[in-house]
């Protein structure tokens, strides 16, 4: 079965789930510019995210068990 995304409605909560190690997937519910949009790219593709398009929104996922990035 496959998991559904968490919800962030900014980008400090995105972080937070991220981190948390709970959640694998986490949906960008808000409007997202495109400084904040590089800087959790920059911040969370390093450490082998991948950011997709869903409709008019992103999905950050994890994949394994990469270490988190620390605050």
């Amino acid at each position: 079965m496959k998991q559904t995304p968490s919800t962030a409605c900014n980008y400090g909560e995105a972080c937070d789930l991220l981190r948390s190690g709970y959640v694998k997937q986490v949906r960008l519910k808000w409007n997202i510019g495109s400084d904040e949009f590089f800087r959790i790219a920059s911040d969370w593709c390093d450490t082998g995210a991948k950011i997709k398009k869903d409709g008019d929104e992103f999905v950050i996922s994890l994949k394994g068990f990469a270490i988190p990035r620390q605050a």
